[in-house]
């Protein structure tokens, strides 16, 4: 199993949006690709000298094939579209993880 994570830190006042956003558009979206057969959103509860709100969008997939495609092909058009709605209001980074057990 392989876990590509995005993690955003966005600024407070565009929470709401933010959070409809991404559960409208921004995870069909994902789910339509038919790369991943799980994701979840987390919020960071315990937040450190951090200006804004930490949330985590975990996707599963079956290989690491399956997720490279998706970086290729489809993770453009789904980050050009959030950076312009939310330019300036947040950063993001991602990982991709091996599950070992």
């Amino acid at each position: 199993m392989i876990l590509y994570n995005i993690t955003f830190n966005i600024e407070p006042e565009i929470k709401d949006n933010w959070l409809a956003w991404i559960r409208e558009e921004y995870i069909p979206y994902l789910k339509d690709t038919g790369t991943f057969t799980d994701i979840k959103i987390f919020c960071l509860l315990n937040e450190i000298e951090n200006q804004g709100l930490t949330y985590s969008i975990q996707c599963f997939s079956e290989s690491l094939t399956k997720v490279n495609t998706y970086l290729e092909i489809f993770a453009p058009k789904i980050v050009e579209r959030h950076n312009q709605l939310f330019k300036y209001k947040h950063v993001s980074f991602m990982t991709i993880l091996e599950q070992l057990d």
